[in-house]
């Protein structure tokens, strides 16, 4: 019976370092999605900023 028990304690010690981890990885995935979110915008900024200054430059030589 004491080999049940322990197990049964193994196991539940199990599941809870697993919600443990589960909760570490989705927070980190939130953190991951907020940072990537952020460059994303960045990127897309630098890229119309870009777009603006190469048909500058195509006005300038078609002048």
């Amino acid at each position: 019976m004491e080999t049940i028990n322990n197990k049964s304690m193994e196991l539940t010690g199990l599941r809870k370092l697993t919600q443990n981890q589960l909760i570490n990885i989705i927070l980190r995935k939130d953190d991951l999605e907020k940072q990537l979110s952020a460059e994303v915008k960045k990127l897309h900024k630098a890229n119309r900023q870009l777009t603006e200054l190469i048909e500058e430059m195509d006005n300038l030589k078609n002048q």
